[in-house]
């Protein structure tokens, strides 16, 4: 015999009078659909007007707009698509080869230089996992195609930069040194200007002010050592991260 409590039937009264289990889904309120509709349509149009030149607001000209651009004719296939076992160059490196941040400018370096730097990546003199995997499969052919191809662009123009104190020491840096310190002027192997000097010695003006000092941070890091009786090494041994971030901006903000 079951002595146990037995629970109660639910009484009619009890369930909710709302209730239909036949009731179908309800459609979605209106406002959200319009809602949803109004951003693709707003999405759609900025996709389509940042594809359109843009006009400059205080000097009235025609500048590029940022984003997708028509591959240059004149490009090498590994500049534009790559191949079956590399990205394209211009993924990285921007379609004019201008670099961003901590992707450096190849536009306008010289050839012999580029050319030296892949086959520093290919044969492990120069560290960096992403640039030494596309140049152990580039054929040298490749490498002086691209080489010639960069070295022949023009210098895009730095973007402007408010560099503040930093604007007086890195200037002071570049064309002085500071000698209680043992740091030469960097003009001294790369030209007056920052043009750069030869193969070995390549131009910084212009170049992305992340770029250099994160160059500067891995010679004196013990990082990289390619360059030439390792004088990068010893220089920026010397430097503190304030000087060479001072120095990085100013070459960032000037053009050869």
């Amino acid at each position: 015999m079951n002595t146990g409590k037995q629970s109660k039937p639910q009484r009619v009264d009890q369930i909710d009078p709302a209730f239909d289990p036949w009731e179908q889904s309800r459609p979605i309120p209106l406002f959200l659909l319009a809602l949803f509709i109004a951003l693709a349509v707003w999405g759609a149009f900025s996709y389509i007007n940042d594809l359109h030149p843009v006009r400059d607001n205080e000097l009235g000209q025609i500048t590029e707009p940022l984003g997708p651009q028509s591959p240059d004719p004149a490009a090498p296939l590994l500049v534009t698509q790559g191949n079956d076992a590399v990205w394209s160059c211009a993924s990285c490196h921007g379609a004019r080869g201008e670099g961003a941040g901590l992707t450096p400018r190849l536009a306008a370096l010289p050839q012999t230089y580029l050319a030296k730097q892949l086959q520093d990546f290919a044969n492990g003199s120069r560290l960096n996992g992403s640039m030494r995997y596309v140049a152990q499969h580039l054929e040298p052919a490749d490498i002086e195609a691209v080489a010639r191809y960069y070295a022949n662009l023009p210098v895009p123009p730095p973007p402007a930069r408010d560099l503040g104190a930093a604007l007086e020491r890195g200037e002071a840096l570049s064309r002085y040194g500071d000698w209680k310190l043992n740091i030469p002027a960097c003009v001294t192997c790369h030209g007056p200007n920052g043009e750069g000097v030869g193969a070995d010695f390549p131009p910084l003006a212009g170049q992305q002010p992340e770029y250099l000092f994160n160059q500067l941070a891995a010679w004196k890091g013990g990082e990289r050592h390619n360059s030439p009786q390792r004088l990068m090494d010893d220089i920026a041994s010397r430097m503190s991260d304030q000087d060479m971030w001072a120095i990085a901006q100013y070459f960032g903000s000037i053009r050869p």
